[in-house]
């Protein structure tokens, strides 16, 4: 402990660095980019990764769809190519099973003709059940969702997406209890949806006016059926086997064979989350791999000038032997000058990076604000990676230390202090 608080033998490892001053400000910028760059490309790594997992939103991740198409076997006297329809006595079919948590039905409605006054638009028109908020919340800029009394009153009411709301709106203002045209119809504006996550049910959020599912219903001609099934499994079941009671239910109803192939369209959120962690991970394991890479350069660099001024210093090496320099004496001097090198330009470039990483954070930030658009993600590495960077770092360069540090205590006293 008391060698760790030794002014005279910090002055000699600060001396001793200085003595190459140019080869040591090479190497420590050597040191400095390869931390810099790791820590970068951490940052971007992970900030890409939570962006691509982003785009499922908060939306569950045991969620899948539904979409009813034509039969492809035969079955119970019924033909092949045979369409069908889900009905509402299908969602509450399923309601009914214990691995479903949630279910609703959507409607798609087509584009329509939408005004307020002189501002006008084409915009996607969806019926959604009140469900679906809660299989994939949006937050909501303005108001309120569609509840269950919009469904059983059939109320004239919409919830718009925020460039519906732009373009009718341009003033900003809040839009809630105000009316807007559709088509030929008058709906009453109750809320402003923002969008969270790419992965939308049947149209751009952003561009959708959402109706209640009963009024889209009566509305587009639909009588009691549903153009989509929009489910959510409990987290503690597979999504496999949530889907194969689904259609087994579905299958059932409507006297369609169950291993028929073609019957219904299925998007599950459980497979896009699996392809997408397994995305993360790779572009993780490319990131270190090309952190390391540069890292590993720096490490070398370290090791090199090491090599030489243990080859300058032969004499003083020896002398110190001679005078009855321990061995170990001797390594711990190396070692230290290796240490402090490669510490003072691996938290320098930690600095800087981290530096860098916080001004990506903030600019991109600004433009999600600008733009009420993008997710919140942070570009930022956690503190436990710097560290564990930062570590590797120092831990190398004191592993290629004990080369020159082994060669130090192979010299001779009187070999070396015979050297000129």
């Amino acid at each position: 402990m008391t060698r760790l608080f030794d002014i005279d033998r910090w002055n000699e490892i600060v001396q001793t660095i200085s003595r190459n001053r140019k080869r040591s400000i090479m190497t420590a910028l050597g040191i400095f980019w390869g931390i810099f760059m790791l820590v970068v490309l951490l940052g971007a790594g992970q900030g890409l990764g939570r962006m691509v997992r982003s785009t499922l939103g908060d939306m569950s991740v045991n969620s899948m769809f539904f979409i009813a198409d034509q039969t492809s076997v035969p079955y119970k006297g019924m033909p092949s190519e045979r369409s069908w329809r889900i009905e509402n006595a299908d969602v509450e079919a399923l309601r009914q099973l214990a691995c479903v948590q949630h279910v609703a039905g959507a409607l798609f409605g087509g584009s329509h003709n939408c005004s307020n006054g002189d501002h006008k638009g084409d915009y996607s028109l969806m019926g959604y059940a009140p469900e679906i908020h809660l299989i994939q919340p949006q937050p909501m800029l303005f108001g309120r969702y569609i509840n269950d009394i919009d469904m059983l009153q059939r109320r004239k009411v919409c919830v718009i997406g925020i460039q519906v709301w732009r373009d009718l709106f341009p003033g900003g203002e809040d839009p809630t209890g105000r009316t807007i045209k559709v088509g030929s119809s008058y709906f009453t504006v109750v809320g402003v949806i923002l969008k969270k996550g790419q992965a939308q049910l049947g149209s751009d959020i952003e561009r959708t006016i959402i109706l209640p599912a009963t009024l889209a219903q009566q509305l587009f001609s639909r009588g009691n059926s549903v153009d989509m099934l929009a489910i959510a499994g409990r987290d503690d079941v597979p999504s496999k086997e949530v889907e194969r009671q689904c259609k087994e239910v579905l299958f059932g109803r409507h006297l369609i064979a169950p291993e028929d192939p073609r019957a219904a369209w299925v998007i599950s959120t459980s497979e896009i989350f699996d392809k997408v962690q397994r995305l993360f991970r790779g572009i993780g394991l490319l990131t270190w791999i090309v952190g390391l890479g540069t890292l590993l350069a720096g490490i070398v660099g370290v090791s090199n000038i090491m090599l030489v001024l243990v080859k300058e210093r032969t004499q003083e090496i020896g002398v110190r032997r001679a005078l009855g320099a321990r061995p170990r004496e001797i390594l711990a001097q190396i070692l230290s000058e290796s240490f402090v090198l490669t510490f003072t330009a691996g938290v320098v470039g930690l600095a800087a990076a981290v530096g860098v990483l916080s001004l990506a954070d903030s600019i991109y930030y600004q433009a999600m604000i600008a733009t009420l658009q993008g997710p919140n993600i942070s570009w930022q590495i956690s503190f436990s990676t710097g560290v564990l960077a930062l570590a590797i770092l120092v831990t190398g360069s004191l592993a290629a230390g004990i080369i020159p540090a082994s060669r130090a205590l192979r010299i001779k006293a009187v070999d070396a202090i015979r050297e000129e």
